[in-house]
């Protein structure tokens, strides 16, 4: 029974070893594949960083891109806008100038051609359609560098606010308009534009229909009102302007080539 006993506690002994070896390497396998596996998912959503970010990146740019094309098509517009403001401020001042004037019945060809310019007039056109993507799908944020996107919706701000000035160039317009009927003959006013919609300078001194100077100076008046509107709409787009190559220095200079 002691030999036996004793074989039974060696053997006892021995599987204890072996068991107690499998458990230190199971635990040291365990922790192997544990790491392996940590590794192999921190690799994974280090590169889908890597990706998501080569993709933003790429987006930005290409709305950088749609901005600074933008920008230069306001600036473009800009000039025109500024240009026909500076020229027609010149033309208003001198057709109420010669309808006030005694000798008015002289000038019927340049107070008709003037006076058919001073209907005519178009507002600014804003290149929103980056800005309004960039808003409506909550996409500002995609733009990085924060001075680029304070500066663009300061600059839309100053955009808004020409809009406002030209609506109310429009609305003066408008009141001349209706006070045109009173003061000028419909079909002489029609002769100042051709088929190819250009102003035409009467040649046969076309007359006023009425020669009640209370009349007509309202209508100088609404005239030279409507030309001091037209002078400070140009010195708006002039500042709009300055805001615009001052916001495309800013991008080249946030977004180097």
């Amino acid at each position: 029974m002691d030999q036996n006993q004793t074989s039974e506690n060696q053997a006892d002994i021995s599987n204890k070893d072996v068991i107690s070896s499998l458990k230190k390497k199971n635990w040291s396998s365990y922790l192997k594949e544990f790491f392996m596996l940590f590794l192999a998912v921190f690799c994974g959503f280090l590169a889908e960083n890597y990706r998501e970010g080569l993709s933003v990146r790429k987006i930005e740019k290409e709305y950088i891109s749609s901005l600074i094309e933008d920008l230069k098509s306001d600036t473009s517009n800009l000039k025109g806008y500024i240009e026909l403001r500076q020229n027609k401020t010149i033309l208003m001042d001198s057709l109420a100038g010669l309808l006030t004037s005694e000798e008015r019945s002289q000038y019927g060809n340049q107070i008709y051609f003037f006076a058919r310019q001073v209907f005519n007039g178009e507002p600014f056109v804003f290149a929103d359609g980056t800005i309004q993507q960039l808003k409506n799908a909550g996409n500002l944020r995609l733009i990085g560098k924060r001075k680029v996107v304070d500066g663009l919706l300061h600059y839309e701000k100053k955009v808004k606010e020409l809009q406002e000035w030209d609506e109310t160039d429009n609305q003066t317009r408008i009141t001349f308009r209706e006070l045109g009927g009173t003061v000028f003959h419909t079909d002489e006013m029609r002769k100042t534009m051709n088929s190819s919609l250009r102003f035409v300078m009467p040649t046969n001194n076309p007359q006023l229909i009425t020669d009640d100077f209370k009349v007509i100076n309202s209508m100088a008046f609404q005239i030279h009102y409507l030309s001091k509107m037209t002078l400070g709409n140009s010195l708006r787009g002039k500042s709009l302007q300055a805001e615009a190559e001052k916001l495309l220095e800013l991008i080249h200079t946030e977004y180097p080539d």
